[in-house]
């Protein structure tokens, strides 16, 4: 069963729309891949865009914007394939955080079609780290929130785990429970 952080929400629910938005890009081989690579603490980049096309989906259908275009955005903003705990960019290149939504994006073309609001999503969502390319929807600025949300949830999953397994190991059951 597929869940979003935080959530109890069944995500590949038959009768959900979220699914229903999203199907078609949870069956490819490209979007598969993501669960490869690690992401923010000991969340892989899959379980990190599904939380964020989850959310994404959730703040634009309460803000009346478009829904479809927030949920497949936020499954493809990451796409970039490789672990960047250990990517060494070639001499030139900028670090990580400033280069990944463009590659993104180029591998979401290469794969699907995106429409111009879903591209503006995916190379934008690291606003105002790239402050060259400014939004130009309002669905764009949902998901720059929603990608730091979700990234800060995962980090602060990964060290509560770390802190309780310690206090296991040191303490006992008993004491991490308290």
């Amino acid at each position: 069963m597929l869940k979003a952080i935080g959530s109890k929400a069944d995500l590949e629910s038959e009768d959900s729309t979220f699914h229903y938005l999203i199907a078609d890009l949870l069956d490819s081989d490209v979007v598969q891949e993501m669960k490869n690579y690690t992401h923010h603490g000991n969340t892989t980049c899959f379980q990190h865009c599904l939380n964020v096309s989850y959310y994404n989906y959730k703040l634009c259908k309460l803000f009346s914007l478009n829904e479809r275009a927030g949920a497949r955005a936020g499954l493809l903003h990451d796409l970039f394939l490789y672990d960047w705990h250990t990517y060494q960019p070639p001499k030139g290149e900028r670090l990580h955080g400033f280069t990944h939504a463009k590659k993104a994006l180029e591998n979401v073309k290469k794969n699907f079609y995106v429409s111009d609001l879903e591209s503006d999503i995916i190379e934008k969502h690291m606003f105002p780290l790239n402050l060259f390319s400014l939004p130009r929807y309002r669905e764009t600025l949902v998901i720059v929130f929603t990608d730091k949300l979700c990234g800060i949830m995962e980090v602060a999953a990964y060290r509560k785990m770390v802190i309780s397994s310690f206090f296991k190991r040191r303490f006992g059951k008993a004491k991490a429970d308290t």
